[in-house]
């Protein structure tokens, strides 16, 4: 009896899930076909993977180490697989795309045009938002990049779409390989009585002794680390106050005569103008990540020309004139 490819996928799916209906629905199969999958590797090896309880099911040492193996075995066997796939484009492993993201507008765009691209595949969001520092006194790069490395690594994700800027951190590691969905700049929002607020575009010298309300969370710890950068890289004094949530945060911020700050496109709040930065520290690419050596390097790129087409479509309607990114 021999091990097979899918046993290690399913020993793979189990420990990304903690169990083993988790591995089922992950894989799209029954329950029962995920035991004897788990049970034939058992027997193909002569040992024990699984631990199995009432709280789920992890891996023994042997599977561990197995899954060690597994890890370095299975993105050769997908690159081999899509080498010789004998026409078309191979797509992702398992009938599962996995993507990692952090809170973008592009999202939905990316998930619409990967499900037309792949129509039998079940998507799966994964965040990985902390893959980020909190806002800090350095501003010393992310390890963003490693973070990502690790996932991809790991056959945690597929693809994922990530914020960079140079003022965040620096070039991804060698073995990602990455295409430009859009070039954005931070916004600032006020309330329409602003004096800023029917401005086309600012600079974070128009900011100097605002009070910028900032949203709490990890949804929004890459703009606070984003925007605290630019301010203290910009040498503009301004005083930083924070808000539970973004609703709370847009409504201080009218009430006090405050600005807002936000990627693009924030969602509509009533009697909230939108406006660009326009300085280089505020602007940052949205980036669609793969893996080089993996399956998804030959259709990734595609992909990402249909979202860069689509992407952004119209300029937002709170926008306060044609300096809006992509009026």
């Amino acid at each position: 009896m021999k091990v097979e490819v899918q046993d290690l996928r399913v020993l793979r799916a189990v420990a990304d899930s903690g169990s083993l209906a988790g591995a089922a629905r992950a894989l799209g199969v029954h329950q029962a076909a995920v035991t004897r999958r788990v049970q034939h590797l058992e027997r193909a090896t002569g040992l024990v993977v699984l631990h199995r309880d009432h709280r789920g099911a992890y891996l023994t040492g042997a599977g561990r180490l197995l899954l060690r193996c597994a890890d370095e075995l299975l993105p050769r066997i997908d690159r081999l697989l899509a080498a010789g796939s004998p026409g078309g484009t191979p797509g992702p492993t398992a009938e599962r795309l996995r993507i990692g993201a952090v809170p973008s507008s592009a999202l939905p765009l990316v998930t619409a045009r990967a499900q037309a691209l792949f129509p039998s595949a079940v998507i799966e969001l994964r965040t990985v938002t902390g893959a980020y520092r909190e806002p800090s006194d350095d501003t010393r790069p992310d390890d963003c990049g490693a973070a990502l490395l690790s996932l991809f690594r790991l056959q945690r994700l597929d693809l994922a779409v990530v914020r960079h800027s140079a003022v965040l951190g620096g070039p991804l590691p060698d073995p990602l390989d990455h295409a430009v969905l859009a070039e954005e700049n931070l916004l600032v929002g006020t309330g329409e009585g602003h004096r800023l607020a029917r401005r086309p575009s600012l600079a974070l010298a128009d900011l100097e002794g605002e009070r910028c309300l900032l949203a709490g969370g990890r949804r929004h710890a890459v703009l606070r680390r984003h925007f605290t950068a630019a301010v203290r890289r910009a040498e503009v004094g301004v005083g930083l106050h924070w808000a539970p949530d973004e609703a709370e945060a847009a409504a201080v911020a009218c009430a006090v005569r405050g600005v807002l700050p936000a990627y693009p496109f924030p969602a509509p709040a009533a009697g909230v103008v939108y406006v660009p930065l326009s300085d280089a520290v505020t602007r940052h690419e949205l980036l669609l990540v793969w893996s080089s050596d993996g399956p998804a390097a030959a259709w990734a790129p595609r992909l990402a020309d249909t979202v860069r087409a689509a992407y952004p479509g119209a300029a937002y309607p709170g926008a306060a004139g044609p300096g809006w990114p992509g009026a």
